[in-house]
């Protein structure tokens, strides 16, 4: 069961797979590596890396273009580009799913559970193992010659040698077509360096150069091919320098302003600022009646927002001449596919429908425990009054250095992102029509040093709960902070609706934290508030009441 968020349903396919400027993957590379576990020959047969993507907390789209997963977007294969590229977009983050006894409903808007670091750290891995075998290597060029354009049918020699028109691959009397191929793979990683830095100071040249040379030009030769290969890596490697003294942020999670910190303003930020302030999507219904955006309520700009979050999601930016591949009219059509969602009913077809006695004693309950807060356009709380985990408001307040000296990270940001938006408007020929439908009249950015406390419409489709997803279930949440759960891993999008948030286990080692292998090869997160950035104390309102009131309270939050 999946109710339909935007009237008639049409607004959904596109909000899943619309384009905003990441797509710098090749889909047919995607298509050609192997998964982790193919690789190490953990399933029968070949399974591509982008098979499977539930693993990576994507939701699967059947009727997605090239049966594609919500929040990978396409863009169209044109004479000058002939081979689809994809990228995240907003859906990635912001569709979210809630099974429960083996049925399921989908509501666009609410957070989702993509893991972003799993997906980057398996697609290297995958990727720097290919480089380092040459019978990998074949191989992968044997299943990409199948996906490149113009080839069709065949022997496989035939194949090869379309695929690679300017390397000799035809079979003679003395070579066939695979003998020829592991030759040209043999003589590419002779020519490469024995050692290579993992994160080499040039990286945003090296990146730059696959945005705009590597990834763009038509395969030719096998080497053509094994650097295109060797670009993607690069690519998704782009946030190596950020890494070091990182708290791990899992699924549903990321920390996009600590990773913007380096990416924008140089790697010398990441070590005076870790990157420990992940926190959790947000949900996006109502949040166009919102004046400033995000947890810590730092902006009030539409379009920046939004290019802020596309350069996040793999959008690249020149630092230099602002020149990026952002999609100003492509991004204003996501916006306003945002604007119709509207907050999800709790769905009493799968979950039950709320007891009405506790409902109406839990209305008087909010309103003297939540609604002073918990209301339309209110300004941040103070962490200090909140209570809650200080790093995202410290962090975003601290200072950058950049060329011209030290600055508020907010200051720096918002001139860099203004020039990033002049230039893709200028670039894309925005007329000032919709410029000003594209953004609001006054943007300004700020360090709030606080929380804000949004309406609660919805609040059943948004666990984990507290800004940084610390707390499982609102069950959890009215408990004091010391009996709340130190640890947890989420059992994918299995709900409680007793405790109203997604189910979860607790690890047997109590120092566990972070990803930890299980018995299959898998990875679990393990959510350990001891990590910095995690912390799951704050917010006590609430939390003295009795059982029965907190079940009460419960009952009337699933009615909003």
């Amino acid at each position: 069961m999946t109710p339909p968020p935007f009237a008639g349903g049409s607004g959904s396919e596109t909000f899943y797979h619309q384009a905003q400027g990441t797509e710098h993957l090749w889909l047919s590379v995607l298509r050609s590596i192997p998964s982790l576990a193919s690789l190490r020959g953990q399933v029968t047969g070949f399974q591509a890396f982008i098979d499977n993507p539930e693993r990576f907390g994507l939701l699967p789209d059947p009727n997605g273009p090239e049966g594609l997963p919500v929040g990978l977007a396409i863009t169209p294969v044109t004479e000058r580009q002939p081979n689809a590229r994809v990228g995240f977009n907003c859906a990635a983050c912001h569709v979210g799913e809630f099974h429960y006894q083996g049925r399921k409903v989908r509501v666009d808007g609410a957070p989702s559970l993509i893991n972003l670091e799993v997906f980057n750290l398996e697609a290297i891995a995958v990727m720097g193992a290919l480089l380092k075998d040459k019978t990998q290597l074949a191989a992968f060029l044997e299943r990409l010659s199948e996906r490149l354009p113009g080839v069709s049918g065949g022997s496989l020699a035939e194949r090869l040698q379309a695929a690679y028109p300017d390397s000799d691959l035809t079979p003679d009397g003395n070579r066939d077509a695979r003998e020829k191929l592991a030759d040209e793979v043999e003589w590419f990683l002779s020519t490469q360096p024995q050692k290579k830095e993992e994160c080499p100071p040039h990286m945003d040249m090296l990146v730059d150069q696959y945005v705009h040379d590597v990834s763009r030009k038509q395969i030719r030769t096998v080497s053509d091919a094994l650097r295109l290969l060797q670009g993607h890596m690069v690519y998704l490697g782009r946030h190596c320098a950020v890494t070091e003294k990182m708290t791990a942020a899992g699924p549903g999670r990321v920390d996009a302003f600590g990773v913007a910190r380096s990416m924008l303003f140089g790697p010398q930020n990441a070590k005076a600022v870790p990157l420990n302030a992940p926190v959790s999507f947000m949900c996006l219904w109502e949040f166009q009646n919102q004046t400033w955006l995000h947890w810590d309520g730092n902006t009030n700009s539409i379009m920046q927002r939004n290019i802020g979050q596309s350069l996040g999601m793999g959008a690249t930016v020149n630092r230099k001449t602002h020149d990026s591949s952002i999609r100003p009219r492509d991004l204003d059509h996501l916006e306003r596919l945002s604007h119709e969602m509207k907050a999800p009913a709790w769905p009493r077809e799968l979950f039950g429908a709320p007891d009405a006695t506790r409902l109406g004693r839990g209305r008087v309950l909010f309103e003297r425990e939540c609604g002073s807060c918990h209301g339309p356009d209110i300004e941040p709380v103070p962490w200090q009054q909140v209570r809650t985990d200080p790093n995202r408001a410290l962090n975003f307040a601290a200072e950058v250095q950049s060329q011209e000296g030290r600055f508020p990270f907010y200051a720096a940001l918002w001139e860099l992102l203004t020039h990033v938006e002049s230039q893709a408007n200028e670039r894309d020929v925005i007329s000032e029509e919709e410029r000003r439908r594209f953004e609001r009249e006054s943007v300004q950015w700020r360090a709030s040093l606080g929380y804000v406390s949004r309406p609660l419409y919805g609040v059943w489709a948004t666990s984990p709960y507290l800004h940084n997803g610390s707390v499982p279930t609102l069950w959890d949440l009215l408990q004091p902070p010391a009996k709340r759960p130190a640890q947890f891993i989420l059992q994918g999008w299995e709900y409680d609706p007793v405790k109203v948030g997604y189910a979860t286990v607790t690890p047997q080692d109590p120092n566990a934290a972070g990803y930890v292998p299980l018995p299959s090869g898998q990875l679990a997160f393990v959510f350990n508030v001891k990590e910095s950035g995690n912390s799951n104390e704050g917010h006590p309102y609430g939390t003295q009441l009795s059982d029965e009131e907190k079940r009460d309270l419960l009952e009337y939050l699933k009615s909003l």
